[in-house]
């Protein structure tokens, strides 16, 4: 949390409350005995995030990234994720909207606009969150309409480096005494980072992003009923980023390869330079967003009541040149749809009485069908088969299926007036249905083409994995149980076990043997954790602290194996993993218009017994590091401001630091990243409705990257670089 600072009696500074539904009740942030990192829209616009991924570097043992850009990231949190990009697969980190969970990883990068908070809940939360949330939760809540405001609008507009242009505008106003609408909108556009050297391809930069969303809210307040009807949607229609190539091809004393020292297959070596690159063909992921939701809540004297009934799909375009390079190596098509339709009912006791409640349903599903396809043009023929005499091509498709039920409760008791006890159970029925399809297809003359559906079924040439339907079902309990311990009313302690539990998932990298296509098992967890919250009576001082240790079993890895033909996609079960660190977090605000914040995550995560292949010494993966898990990770604010005529004028620094981390579970030291340090500034001068930014992203210009992976079987791997150094000015009214 990056808190405001405000002014008590005699101008003596203090840190606001926060206020979180963190269980699915409104509540101060220093009152939850859990592990909650949150940030309010002030924090959000001081920091200049403006989308999804940006969350990671002031939060402490939060990992975001993908190969892809926006669409499929990456997410660990405390180690725990999946290194997957197969938008089929759910993530152990479950993203909700609005309380609303959301399915497809296809749609988890996008534009933050116009939000009352962001609210990021660490370990497992198998009791109210309910599915797939074995790491954690992040919920993005929008700013509702209040028919109590009246008229409001404010908007923000930014210009900065590589033509960044963004606009984003929310205006409220009521349409009866009881009944107010809220409508917001969002533009973020900026140009390629990535100057391209390959002079043949007419493209001249890359990385640029293009994206629009658009949010209607409205809501009627009764006398004991409060209704919130919600339209959104929008496109990413962004360009995938440009990596740096790897070429398994190297020099005489290099064991490791880096950016410019080795060639790929073809005889192309990429440079060291992160900032170009030498593609032939525009890569781009183009995706298409919309939904709807109801959200219902009664209020009586002994109970109240809320339904949550939302609707969401997503249509998605992904054209890649995979090889980040002049030869038309590998070039990825994928085309799909997915949506989703999820029903939850809740009862809630009132709030505060000695032993408070809270049980429910909830009912989800969602249906994806994808068809995608990988032309390998520069190789000889057969290269995939050994037997066809003309150059090959794999495609697949998938219709998947996803059914969950579940009945949750949670009470909690307070033995005495400083003492509570919170117990929790969750029983979740989840399905998983598949039906698979691939192939080899002749892609002779398509060199500069990317292969859509029809084309690849008429040049098909053998079916690789038979059309076929396999399904699977598990009924499983979860939940948590709490002990908390008020030692003052500045002092909160506590102690909990949680036991998480993810259903399982369905490999969607299956391309090329029938033994690839399978859904692998569920995984779990159980959680230990034990923390404390303290502030100072003049709220001048606030402080976080907890330690952790998470036992796995079964947990779900995506691995890329390299085969005699090709890399093999491959989902499998690390039959026991764990997780343990600590965190603390220390917020200040020692004189009027000072504010000073630091974080800190210390994290090992590792496989204790995963072995692909007992048989082969190279596929053992017991003791490494699991992916994206640094081991030391920070993160600080300053900021100070000053008077100046009729306004206030602050300045402000914010850091991340991350350790070395390795991006495949193999833990292939070319696929690690050291370390690193980012900078910003930020110069702001605020009047009472008015305020204008000089801000700088990256002031040292830092080389580092932000993920990774192998094609060792087409010649290369792949390091995908983060934003160099940025800079513009945004201003921002309210009315």
């Amino acid at each position: 949390m990056l808190s405001a600072v405000t002014a008590r009696a005699a101008d003596v500074p203090a840190i606001d409350e926060i206020i979180v539904t963190a269980r699915k009740r409104t509540e101060v942030l220093s009152h939850v005995p859990q592990a909650v990192t949150v940030f309010r829209a002030d924090d959000l616009a001081r920091l200049g995030d403006t989308t999804s991924p940006e969350l990671a570097q002031q939060t402490p043992n939060l990992m975001w990234h993908s190969i892809l850009g926006f669409a499929a990231p990456q997410i660990f949190l405390r180690g725990i994720g999946n290194a997957t990009f197969n938008a089929n697969q759910a993530g152990p980190v479950g993203i909700h909207i609005d309380g609303v969970y959301q399915g497809s990883s296809t749609t988890f990068g996008f534009a933050m606009f116009d939000l009352d908070r962001v609210e990021i809940l660490k370990g497992p939360q198998g009791t109210l969150f309910g599915r797939n949330t074995t790491g954690g939760v992040i919920n993005f809540i929008s700013r509702k309409p209040d028919p109590s405001e009246g008229f409001t609008a404010e908007a923000t507009a930014t210009y900065g480096r590589f033509n960044q242009a963004d606009l984003e505008a929310a205006s409220g106003f009521n349409l009866t005494d009881k009944i107010a609408m809220r409508v917001a909108g969002v533009t973020l556009n900026r140009d390629g980072y990535v100057t391209n050297r390959n002079p043949a391809s007419g493209i001249d930069d890359m990385g640029a992003i293009r994206v629009w969303a658009l949010r209607d809210q409205v809501r009627f307040v009764g006398e004991n009923i409060d209704v919130v009807l919600n339209i959104h949607g929008g496109q990413n229609h962004s360009d995938v980023p440009p990596g740096k190539q790897l070429g398994v091809v190297c020099p005489a004393g290099v064991t490791v390869a880096q950016p410019g020292q080795c060639a790929d297959f073809f005889g192309f070596k990429d440079t060291a330079n992160p900032r170009e690159g030498f593609t032939n063909l525009a890569s781009s992921d183009k995706i298409d967003a919309g939904g709807a939701s109801a959200d219902v809540t009664w209020t009586g004297p002994s109970f109240s009541i809320m339904s949550q009934t939302a609707f969401d799909e997503n249509f998605r375009r992904l054209q890649n040149d995979s090889d980040v390079g002049p030869v038309s190596e590998v070039k990825t098509n994928v085309k799909a749809h997915s949506w989703q339709f999820s029903q939850e009912l809740r009862v809630l006791s009132p709030q505060d009485q000695r032993l408070t409640w809270i049980g429910g349903g909830n009912y989800y599903t969602d249906k994806l069908s994808a068809f995608q396809t990988f032309s390998l043009n520069a190789f000889p023929p057969g290269v995939i088969s050994h037997f066809f005499p003309v150059p090959e091509g794999i495609a697949g498709s998938l219709r998947q299926t996803t059914r969950s039920y579940a009945l949750f409760g949670e009470t909690n008791y307070k033995v005495l007036p400083r003492l509570n006890v919170t117990l929790g159970a969750r029983w979740t029925r989840d399905r998983r249905a598949a039906d698979p399809n691939a192939f080899l297809f002749d892609i002779t003359g398509t060199d500069k083409a990317f292969i859509d559906e029809n084309t690849a079924r008429s040049r098909l040439l053998v079916t690789t994995i038979p059309t076929s339907h396999l399904s699977s079902a598990w009924s499983r309990w979860s939940g948590r149980g709490v002990v908390s311990y008020a030692v003052t009313d500045q002092v909160l302690t506590y102690a909990s076990i949680a036991r998480g539990f993810k259903g399982g998932d369905y490999n969607g990298g299956a391309l090329l043997a029938p033994a690839q296509s399978r859904i692998v098992d569920p995984e779990y967890v159980t959680a230990y954790e034990v923390g404390a919250k303290a502030s100072t009576l003049d709220g001048r001082l606030s402080a976080t602290a907890s330690a952790f240790f998470y036992d796995f079993t079964n947990q779900q890895v995506a691995v890329l194996v390299p085969g005699s033909n090709a890399t093999l996609q491959s989902l499998a079960n690390a039959a026991k993993s764990r997780s343990k660190g600590l965190e603390f977090d220390v917020t200040a605000a020692p004189a009027e218009h000072l504010f000073l914040q630091i974080k800190t995550g210390f994290l090992d995560a590792r496989f204790q017994r995963f072995a692909l292949d007992a048989s082969n010494a190279t596929l053992n993966y017991d003791g490494n590091r699991i992916a994206s898990a640094p081991k030391f990770s920070l993160a600080g604010v300053a900021r100070y401001g000053v008077p100046v005529g009729a306004g206030l004028l602050s300045a402000q620094s914010d850091a991340s630091y991350k350790s070395g981390h390795f991006f495949s579970v193999d833990n292939d030291p070319a696929l690690h990243e050291d370390g690193y340090l980012l900078v910003n500034a930020r110069l702001i001068y605020e009047l009472q409705r008015y305020s204008i930014t000089a801000w700088v992203k990256n002031i040292g210009d830092v080389t580092y990257y932000v993920s990774g992976l192998a094609n060792t079987a087409f010649g290369f791997s792949e390091l995908v670089p983060g934003l160099p150094r940025t800079f513009g000015v945004t201003v921002s009214a309210k009315f």
